[in-house]
């Protein structure tokens, strides 16, 4: 998908009408531009750039890091900068500082400034720590009888007592920040410039580093600003922020509200209308009601899929299926054989179980476990494992880890009549429709079959769809991958093919739960009334979610919550749902979804009521 960017200022909802500050303004930012020329082509010798000057064929294309920006920081004020990489905030910061010379509008600094700009900046590298802090301070406008006052608390601070007279090229890049902030510190600067460095060095310094900055900020009422990729950080330590795009100024206001209009849409893709019904969202005034959201994480795929076995008890059940995790198509055609089973399906590794699913295994103490995905020179590790813990179970092993033979192999392994009357085809990487499809393949105890490298149902796939076992077929796919010439051969053999194909997987995902999950909980008297919330390119943590789907009423929600337009379209298809939903259950830890995406869709569900 082609990168779309926008680059629009937003407006701040903080309101400050009734305001009035009167602290010293300590920074003025006034319409600043700064450009650079950028030559439009290699020149490789100074012979070639004086050949080229004097032809006048010398040409620059012009990049504006910072395109007309204007705030202002006042004394005491905490201010925070972000943007994603290459969006000109340490453009920003060298300006502030005095390194660069603006290409347009003013900058004015009042008082003395302290800058921590870049590591390494002022240190020679071949000489001792000890001696490198003479220089730099030298550098910062510190004398030596100055320097000499100050070296241990400098030393101290920067805890490198026992490495002084060790060269600095030997010292590690959080070593560097920790000498660097402890000698722009030592003495209290009006203004002091943080850029990145907080984020260099172990938690215990950063956090100390946290401390010296708070002291400078409450103590001696120092103006602060700092650059971080780090939004809590921002969040935590600013009373004040602004976010530049592309040399932009997107947002400025207060630091709780900028970040989070920034986690909501900083760095994600997607077009402007996509942007606007979002931003709209999280600024609504609709109150977010936490109990409508519930989240099912492990540490790691492993034991999430361990929590959700446990969410969906099967005391009838004696079978455990198990599959290797890095293998997604396999992994669905497991999760079609637990259903099967009747069994849950956990999550192991190609050549080891991991402990949360051993863990889960003897909690369980099946007296069948199915093995899916494990190649057979890796098996021993195992096949290993389980011997040693259940000795007493009866193992089955489908080696395959090709997934269309994969999938005849897992077929077979459980009886025909354990099988329902539909089939599911599909290719290797439709992870996203398979998800939507997981509620009802579930239910409908239906397998998963997949075509070869050449788009091709191969001749045993075939023998098995058309066995008359089934009575239909869900093909996941276009009419290139499935022409109509396949569906026809199967209705003369007495089969009903459908294709289900979208533009997108949102779509898809939407056209799912209307054809297939709603309308067949429906026929059971039932209502659907909780989405299951999973990454759309993220399968991993959600291949045994068709038990827990079945026991709770649910359909799946597909959301990149990355993608602008896949958030604005599930925010649009909750309100679609006109109340119906009363639940969101989010599967994955915080790199999935993290509050400012559950707070987007929890706000949808609301307004939809």
């Amino acid at each position: 998908m082609t990168e779309i960017v926008n680059t629009s200022p937003l407006a701040s909802h903080t309101d400050q009408s009734s305001v009035v500050d009167t602290r010293p303004v300590m920074i003025d930012v006034d319409h600043v531009s700064m450009v650079f020329n950028m030559a439009s082509e290699q020149l490789n010798s100074l012979k070639e750039y004086a050949v080229a000057f004097a032809k006048r064929e010398l040409m620059f294309k012009e990049f504006r890091a910072i395109d007309d920006v204007s705030f202002t920081v006042r004394k005491g004020d905490v201010f925070g900068i972000l943007g994603t990489n290459g969006s000109g905030k340490s453009t920003m910061l060298k300006i502030i500082a005095g390194v660069l010379e603006p290409s347009s509008g003013s900058c004015h600094v009042n008082g003395n400034i302290a800058p921590l700009i870049e590591l390494g900046a002022g240190f020679d590298f071949e000489l001792t720590a000890r001696e490198n802090i003479y220089l730099n301070g030298a550098l910062l406008g510190y004398s030596r009888k100055f320097i000499n006052q100050h070296f241990d608390e400098i030393v101290e601070f920067a805890e490198i007592e026992k490495f002084l007279d060790m060269p600095m090229k030997n010292y590690s890049s959080g070593m560097v920040a920790r000498i660097a902030f402890a000698i722009a510190t030592v003495i209290v600067p009006d203004v002091l410039i943080v850029d990145e460095v907080l984020s260099v060095g172990d938690f215990m310094f950063q956090q100390k580093c946290e401390q010296r900055i708070m002291s400078l900020i409450k103590e001696h009422d120092v103006t602060v600003l700092i650059v971080s990729h780090n939004n809590d950080q921002i969040e935590r330590l600013c009373n004040k922020a602004i976010w530049i795009e592309k040399g932009h100024a997107r947002m400025m206001g207060s630091a709780s509200e900028v970040c989070d209009a920034y986690r909501a849409l900083g760095g994600h893709i997607g077009s402007a209308e996509s942007e606007a019904i979002v931003y709209d969202t999280l600024v609504s005034p609709v109150p977010v009601d936490d109990q409508i959201a519930t989240t099912i994480a492990g540490d790691d795929r492993y034991g999430t899929a361990v929590k959700l076995s446990a969410l969906c008890e099967r005391p009838s059940s004696d079978a455990v299926v198990l599959s290797v995790a890095e293998l997604p198509s396999i992994c669905f055609s497991a999760a079609a054989l637990a259903a099967a089973y009747d069994a849950p399906l956990l999550l192991i590794k190609p050549d080891h179980i991991p402990d949360s699913t051993m863990q889960e295994l003897q909690r369980l103490k099946p007296s069948t476990i199915i093995v899916a995905g494990v190649a057979s020179e890796r098996e021993q590790g195992v096949l290993a494992e389980l011997q040693q813990h259940f000795n007493d179970a009866h193992l089955q092993f489908a080696q395959a880890t090709e997934p269309q033979t994969a999938a005849l192999d897992i077929y077979r392994s459980a009886e025909p009549q354990q099988w329902g009357d539909c089939a599911i085809v599909s290719w290797d990487g439709c992870f996203g429709d398979q998800m939507s499809l997981l509620p009802y393949s579930t239910l409908k105890k239906a397998p998963y079959f997949y075509i070869d490298e050449n788009d091709q149902i191969d001749n045993e796939t075939w023998g098995v769809l058309t066995s008359g076992h089934f009575s239909s077929v869900l093909f996941l796919g276009s009419d290139r991958t499935f022409p109509d010439e396949m569906l026809t051969r199967l209705h003369n053999s007495g089969v009903i093919g459908t294709r289900i194909c979208e533009d997108n997987a949102s779509l898809a995902n939407k056209r799912i739960n209307a054809d297939y999950i709603i309308p067949t909980l429906q026929q059971q008297g039932k209502n659907v009334r909780s989405l299951i919330v999973s990454s759309t390119w993220q399968p991993f943590n959600s291949f045994n979610i068709g038990g827990y789907a079945i026991e709770n009423d649910a359909a799946m929600l597909l959301v990149d919550s990355t993608n602008l337009d896949s958030m604005a379209f599930a925010i649009q298809y909750l309100k679609e749902l006109n109340g119906d939903i009363n639940r969101l259950v989010f599967v994955g830890d915080d790199n999935q979804f993290n509050r400012i995406d559950k707070r987007l869709l929890i706000k949808a569900v609301q307004q939809a009521k």
